[in-house]
């Protein structure tokens, strides 16, 4: 049973829990802003209301802008931070609530190769994956000895369909990385499945890095 949130695209979110249910599962869209503590607290409680528990949860709440540092905003700057790391802060502490007392939860952290290397005009949304991955890891430390296993996965450049850069821009990345291809959401999905499984039993504060071999830390 799949709880997601959302706060655009409505019509693709309500097709999502369609999707869902023609597999048998339950599935619940919640439109949650997750800098906003008042509609975390509220999608957090309403899931477990709904679907009996919490066993899984993924951190995948995202923007990305690229913009040179001279015209960047202090509005620009916070709203970045405020979506990777209030948001992460946000839903892990909620979460937390409800795994802690029955010793059993997964967390898995959306964090970027960006965190590593950095990347110009990506300096807000570098610097927020960074604190993002330090974060996952002290998360990691602090849970693990209440049950909960706490991971990432840190891709590189996935075409998703809904990101800015222009085709030239991505034809040109893809032919830089040794698989000569850009990420599809499909080369992710593994990655997450693994982390909330038994198999990865024995991982704590670790990342995957599903990149094409543009980083191998």
């Amino acid at each position: 049973d799949v709880a997601f949130t959302w706060i655009e695209r409505e019509p693709e979110a309500q097709s999502l829990v369609r999707e869902i249910e023609a597999l048998g599962r339950k599935a619940l869209a919640v439109r949650c802003d997750v800098t906003q503590e008042a509609d975390v607290v509220a999608c957090v409680a309403g899931t477990v209301k709904a679907l009996g528990s919490l066993d899984i949860l993924v951190s995948n709440a995202g923007i990305q802008r690229p913009q040179p540092i001279t015209d960047m905003s202090v509005a620009d700057w916070d709203r970045m931070m405020a979506v990777h790391l209030r948001g992460a802060f946000l839903v892990s502490r909620e979460a937390a609530k409800y795994m802690m007392p029955r010793k059993r939860g997964w967390m898995i952290f959306t964090c970027s190769q960006l965190g590593y290397i950095g990347r110009e005009r990506y300096t807000a949304y570098s610097a927020a994956k960074a604190g993002l991955i330090v974060f996952m890891r002290s998360l990691a430390k602090e849970l693990a000895p209440h049950g909960i296993l706490v991971n990432g996965v840190s891709p590189g450049l996935v075409d998703t369909g809904f990101d800015p850069l222009p085709e030239e821009v991505k034809v040109a990345h893809a032919q830089s990385l040794p698989l000569k291809r850009l990420g599809t959401p499909e080369d992710m999905t593994s990655g997450y499945v693994f982390l909330a499984s038994d198999e990865a039993r024995y991982y704590c504060g670790q990342l995957l890095h599903p990149n094409g071999g543009e980083i191998m830390p």
